[in-house]
């Protein structure tokens, strides 16, 4: 089902982007540049989302690390022999 853009996003770019545009546009396929910077724009914030899901699930790996890394320091850190303490 084809929705109806009504939003616009403009940017500049120079003479030699443009030309670099058209090319990528035209190996790619797309009809228009349009086209194509609205796919690549979608695209790059594709992955962003992914790469953000990403970094969430290793700062929680590594939460659980530091944890686990913190009892077995503490656990090899215990009391001493028995008997130290009295020499």
């Amino acid at each position: 089902m084809y929705k109806m853009r009504t939003r616009s996003v403009n940017f500049r770019v120079t003479d030699e982007e443009f030309e670099r545009l058209k090319t990528a546009c035209a190996q790619r396929g797309d009809r228009c540049i349009s086209d194509f910077a609205r796919q690549v724009m979608l695209e790059g914030a594709a992955r962003n989302e992914n790469s953000d899901g990403k970094l969430d699930s290793f700062d929680r790996r590594l939460t659980i690390l530091e944890g686990s890394m913190s009892r077995l320091v503490n656990a090899f850190a215990g009391p001493g022999p028995r008997g130290a303490e009295h020499e």
